[in-house]
């Protein structure tokens, strides 16, 4: 008898990963921003260079269409620009329809002032991983801009530039709007940091009458406030795809 012809085999099937990627890039001005160049010019002419920016994330969500938050992870993260850690996969992230992303720039009051010793070595919150802790007093730092600025291109000399973020009068919570689904394909929502919107838009940041804030003490207070106001058009939605 003929011996029958076996259908061909066909390959497994590897479904497309669900969930979300979400990346965060620093720019100036829309373009790309590396740190220790000295390449960033001001509207007013000072030029700047970044060597650090640090920050620290809560309550890291997406938001349904409803107004319904799905926490990310424990909801903290951190971002360090120096070392490249800008983006961070939750591939459990469940489906459904999103209109945006929300978090909060440092901890709430109970978890600053708590024991930072309590958290794993590789958690955001873990003051040994990150060094953005001032102590039982101060709690964490939850975004550190450090660099260097000289007046003009041509000046010859350089000053440092300074900006912590501290303190419970700075939680800030912002919401970026994003439209997008989450179904059976992996995600990647891109966000911007613009360092130049943080330093100029609505409020010019004169580093030369003050580059140094630490969010202790009226004047570097008031420059903070000014920093913080900035940096709600500086964290914008770019795209998902």
């Amino acid at each position: 008898a003929c011996e029958k012809t076996k259908p061909p085999v066909q390959p497994p099937v590897t479904p497309e990963k669900k969930g979300i990627t979400l990346s965060f890039n620093a720019e100036w001005n829309g373009q790309p921003l590396e740190l220790s160049k000295m390449q960033y010019t001001q509207p007013n002419g000072e030029v700047l260079m970044f060597r650090t920016w640090s920050t620290i994330l809560a309550k890291l969500s997406l938001v349904r269409e409803d107004n319904t938050e799905e926490l990310l992870g424990d909801g903290y993260q951190w971002i360090n620009l120096a070392t490249g850690r800008t983006q961070f996969n939750y591939a459990t992230a469940p489906a459904g329809n999103y209109k945006g992303i929300r978090f909060q720039l440092g901890p709430d009051s109970a978890i600053n002032h708590g024991d930072p010793n309590i958290w794993p070595a590789t958690h955001p919150l873990n003051s040994n991983l990150t060094g953005l802790h001032w102590g039982w007093a101060g709690g964490y730092i939850f975004q550190a801009i450090d660099g260097e600025y000289k007046d003009n291109a041509s000046a010859g000399t350089t000053s440092g530039l300074s900006f912590h973020t501290a303190t419970d009068l700075f939680q800030t919570t912002y919401f970026l709007p994003f439209n997008f689904s989450l179904d059976t394909k992996h995600k990647t929502a891109n966000i911007a940091m613009d360092a130049a919107i943080m330093f100029s838009q609505p409020n010019a940041i004169v580093l030369k009458n003050k580059s140094v804030s630490h969010s202790s003490g009226p004047a570097e207070v008031a420059l903070m406030q000014k920093i913080i106001e900035n940096s709600k058009g500086a964290y914008r939605s770019v795209s998902v795809n």
